[in-house]
Formats: C-alpha cells, structure tokens, sequence
C-alpha cells in the first residue's frame, strides 16, 4: 500500500514529467497540421464487423495510415463515431508491441511504441499505454507506464501507476564555437627584419624549417586553354 510520501512524490514526478515534456517542446515545430485533414486508411489480413454496428476488428499485420501518421499492430478495433458511422472515432492497436510514427512540420520525426496505442481521432491524441516510449528525433527520449502524445501539436504528457516510475532524457542543444578573437595579418604588409642583431630569429617547432631557395629557377608554364 503507498504511504503518502510515497503518493506525494509520484504526483510531483508526474506534474515535472509534464512540465519537462511542455518546456521540451515549446518553440519546437508542431506536428504535422495536414495530417487531420487527411483519411483514415486501414489495412490487414482479415476483418470483422461493420460501420453500422459501430465496431470493426482488423486482424494479422494491420497498418493504419493517416497522411504522415502511422501506426501498426497485431490487431486493431476501430469505433466509429456514434453521429456519423462513415468517420473514425477511434482506434486502439495492440501488439508486442505496437508502433507509430509521425513527421513533423520541420521535417523532424517522431517515433514511439507501447503494448497498446489508443488513437482517439476526435482528440488527436495517441495514448500509449504499456512500456510505453516516445522519441522526439534531436530533442529527447520519454518512458513510462502511460504517455499520450498529440498528433496536432507534437506535446507529450506521461505518468508513472502502481509504484512505477517516468524517465525523460532530452539531448543537449549544441552551441556554435566561440570566433577566433586573434586579428589576421594586413595583406600585402611584410614582417620587418630585426635591424641590430645577426642571430636568426627561432623556427616554431610545428613549422617546418625554412631553406634558402635556389639560384635560379624554371619558369612555370604558361597556363593554356587545354587540358
């Protein structure tokens, strides 16, 4: 039984997992906005029910696919909506376990897997439920028992139940390289020879060492129009 320490420190891991996941993506792109717009299409080896009855269960390697959205499983129930049978109103894959994936706006891509995928269309909202992960391609990793994920506008919200726990890893954002602060030579400006002493000036011991050059030398070959 969790003491109420324990129920305490739950419910702040799951309000930081929260405001983690909302800092994360803030300011990110959004999820594909067309992607609702678009059909619901379903495919599988085998099928059972009917529009009107309100219920439909697909069977053996289902895929469904929703402009850049899309899930697979070993099964899916697809519900239509009670007011109007021709739309979805949901559809709840199963698998071990069942996958989705999405591309967002900037081109990035959004990937996550859970024994089940409870995909609430009305809602554009994609619960993962069961090991459940998320990952944001260049921005961080979710997990945890329970996940939901917003196909419109790519935020994720999760929660830990019975004792478990959430885990978040976000990558680091890379910074340029500081500019070189050192002020190149004026062109054309030769270094002027010591005037009072004889002794040859030291050689950097990552340069090579100078030689005299030749008496005399050939002339380079006047560049021509062929090869």
């Amino acid at each position: 039984m969790s003491t109420p320490r324990s129920r305490h420190t739950r419910a702040r891991t799951d309000l930081l997992l929260v405001l983690v996941a909302a800092l994360g993506c803030a300011g990110a792109a959004q999820a594909k906005q067309s992607d609702k717009t678009q059909p619901i299409n379903i495919t599988a080896d085998a099928f059972a029910g009917s529009q009107d009855s309100g219920k439909i269960t697909f069977t053996g390697k289902v895929a469904m696919d929703q402009g850049t959205f899309h899930a697979d499983g070993a099964k899916a129930v697809g519900y239509t909506d009670p007011n109007d049978t021709s739309q979805w109103q949901r559809v709840v894959l199963t698998g071990t376990p069942a996958h989705f994936q999405q591309t967002q706006d900037n081109g990035t891509l959004v990937h996550g897997q859970a024994l089940t995928l409870d995909y609430k269309v009305s809602e554009n909202t994609v619960i993962l439920t069961g090991d459940a992960s998320v990952v944001q391609q260049g921005r961080g990793e979710f997990h945890g028992n329970q996940l939901a994920y917003d196909t419109d506008t790519g935020a994720i919200k999760g929660s830990a139940s019975g004792g478990g726990r959430v885990h978040i890893t976000l990558q680091p954002r890379t910074k340029p390289a500081p500019a070189s602060t050192a002020k190149p030579a004026a062109a054309g400006n030769a270094v002027p020879a010591p005037s009072t002493s004889t002794a040859s000036a030291p050689v950097s011991a990552s340069s090579p060492t100078a030689r005299p050059a030749p008496a005399a030398t050939a002339a380079a070959p006047a560049a021509s129009g062929t090869p």
